[in-house]
């Protein structure tokens, strides 16, 4: 059976409370505060898991909170390789306050590698020689910024399908190297040289652009308020159009799309149902709290709703 494996360089328990107000200069006092896996490949994989597909999830882990992060993902029978590091893996922390209806999220750093360190994590991937492999989230400062490259190249010569979600320098060293999809915000987009603001005639020809000149295969380019555009590898370009919904936390909206895009890629799906796919996750993830996507009948029912147009 086909394997789609994620890789996480800077894992991460993820810390919700909820608090009545934030306070200035002194006591915030919170609620309720929920510890879930964090990072954005093994948010992927546990929505992947959730889905029924097979999947490993790959991660540095180190220190007490490593070891709390494998604990929290054997209690969901997530099948993961946790590469051991020297150094403590990072807890962020969401505060939802309920005065304004707003989350602070408060995203650390992550720790250092070694070399040997870094070298473990690439050997661990292509051990798996998985059919598909999500490249997700950020590296840490310390870790070269073309390291997604090697893997890349790595993967490439195993005919591995990878689908990459970063950002910045991460993403810019990523580029030209054989991603089979390349899924990025109107932010991620403008970073390498594109209006940020830009009516979609103007995103979509920007987009064929990158995708011609051969820095990825299929690009999806994700809306602020909602859907995505997507062009393929021929030219052809469609637009996902999503519903407006209730916005209760937009963390793990991004991961709730490439998840139900690589789920649905491992069935059989061509892009087109695969990216409506992820368009709705991700509509039914800001709906809802946490990091996970979890109601996977909302989500069928979501992708009825998400329009799809051609752009010619």
């Amino acid at each position: 059976m086909s394997l789609i494996a994620t890789f996480t360089l800077n894992p991460a328990i993820d810390v919700f409370a909820v608090t009545q107000e934030i306070f200035d200069d002194s006591k915030t006092r919170c609620e309720e505060a929920i510890s879930e896996p964090g990072g954005g490949g093994i948010n992927v994989a546990q929505n992947i898991h959730r889905l029924g597909a097979p999947v490993v999830a790959v991660f540095p882990a180190g220190g007490l909170t490593g070891e709390r992060l494998k604990e929290l993902l054997s209690e969901r029978a997530l099948s993961f390789i946790a590469v051991p590091i020297a150094k403590e893996t990072r807890q962020n922390f969401a505060v939802t306050e309920l005065k304004r209806q707003i989350m602070h999220h408060f995203v650390f750093p992550g720790p250092s590698l070694t070399p040997p360190e870094l070298q473990a994590c690439v050997s661990q991937l292509l051990a798996l020689k998985a059919e598909y492999l999500v490249l997700s989230g950020s590296i840490p400062k310390q870790v070269p910024d073309d390291f997604y490259r090697s893997i890349l190249r790595a993967e490439q010569a195993q005919n591995t399908r990878v689908i990459l979600d970063t950002s910045g320098a991460a993403l810019s060293n990523s580029l030209f190297c054989g991603a089979f999809v390349a899924k990025l915000n109107r932010k991620e987009f403008a970073s390498l040289g594109y209006d940020e603001h830009s009516d979609i005639p103007t995103l979509r020809t920007d987009m064929k652009d990158l995708v011609v000149r051969g820095a990825v295969k299929n690009l999806i380019v994700t809306l602020t308020k909602g859907g995505a555009l997507l062009v393929e590898h021929s030219g052809a370009a469609h637009y996902f159009e999503a519903p407006k919904v209730p916005i209760v936390s937009h963390v793990g909206a991004g991961d709730s799309f490439v998840s139900a895009l690589t789920f649905q890629l491992h069935q059989g799906k061509d892009l087109i149902m695969a990216a409506r796919y992820g368009v709705a996750a991700a509509a039914v993830k800001v709906q809802i709290k946490g990091n996970q996507l979890t109601d996977l009948s909302w989500l069928e029912r979501m992708v009825d709703e998400i329009q799809v147009k051609e752009l010619l």
